[in-house]
């Protein structure tokens, strides 16, 4: 069975445990003497990939909190098959770029003890929200149908439904061109534009060349062209847009998830590793 160990979406998998394992105050029992117990843990949090990693390394409630997370996710993890246990990393990828937003962390904020706390604060709150989340979804999926209230009433007449329409197949052809445009950043719950198309967007130009700006995020400004081999629907690979020898490696994969209408398309943006930001855009109006 496929395991979901993301560590709290601070790091690539591993990365924080073997952190944490290698300094004996953290991994042995508070009862185990050892010259080691007393040394400080900031030295070898500092070697922790990200600011807010660093910072989770810090913090006892943060870790604890992370801790909480992975086994939420594990849980959930546990209710499905693979390509469920996929979905739910991609929701985790997107979630973790918008913890970074709402969230961020800087090296400057570590040295001050009032930005410490401040972003300790919303990194366990975001975490918990996400944590409890997480154990909604998977208590709504282990329980059982027999346990749901049945109402019961006999002076109704009996009524049967309408059969539903056909529905057509979806056959709209779509290519890199369907592609050009300004794009907002999407809510994924309720696809709603979360962005004004002015100070941050993402926009496709006719020669398939990628523009996408966010003062917020340090990945951006964003600049490359997609494949001309790519299709949309399958997924379109992002390349640098700076010419270099040989093959350059990939930045991103942006797929286009098609609707009846091209008004109502939507693309999602996934940045390659070691990058985790992943984002849903709808066309700007």
């Amino acid at each position: 069975m496929r395991a979901l160990s993301l560590v709290g979406g601070f790091l690539a998998a591993g990365s924080l445990l073997a952190v944490l394992t290698a300094v004996p105050a953290l991994s042995a029992p508070a009862d185990a003497p050892s010259p080691e117990a007393s040394a400080p843990a900031e030295p070898v949090c500092d070697a922790a990939e990200t600011p807010a990693a660093q910072l989770t390394c810090r913090d006892p409630k943060l870790t604890a909190a992370a801790a909480q997370l992975d086994a939420a996710l594990a849980a959930l993890g546990a209710t499905t098959d693979d390509t469920g246990r996929t979905a739910i990393e991609d929701a985790q990828t997107v979630w973790r770029a918008r913890r970074d937003e709402a969230c961020p962390v800087s090296t400057t904020d570590l040295a001050d003890a009032k930005a410490t706390k401040t972003r300790s604060d919303c990194l366990l709150r975001v975490i918990r929200q996400r944590t409890m989340a997480l154990e909604t979804e998977r208590q709504a999926r282990s329980r059982p149908i027999a346990d749901l209230p049945l109402s019961v009433t006999g002076a109704a007449a009996r009524r049967f439904d309408a059969p539903e329409p056909h529905v057509p197949a979806f056959n709209r052809k779509v290519a890199l061109s369907t592609l050009a445009g300004r794009w907002a950043k999407a809510d994924p719950t309720d696809r709603a534009a979360i962005d004004d198309c002015r100070s941050s967007y993402l926009e496709i130009g006719t020669d398939r060349a990628l523009h996408a700006v966010d003062s917020r995020l340090p990945l951006f400004p964003l600049n490359g062209t997609l494949a001309a081999d790519g299709d949309p629907v399958q997924g379109v690979v992002l390349l640098p847009a700076s010419s270099a020898e040989g093959t350059p490696a990939p930045l991103a994969i942006l797929r286009l998830l098609p609707a009846d209408s091209p008004r109502l398309d939507r693309l999602v943006l996934r940045m390659e590793p070691p990058a985790t930001f992943a984002a849903e855009f709808v066309r700007c109006r």
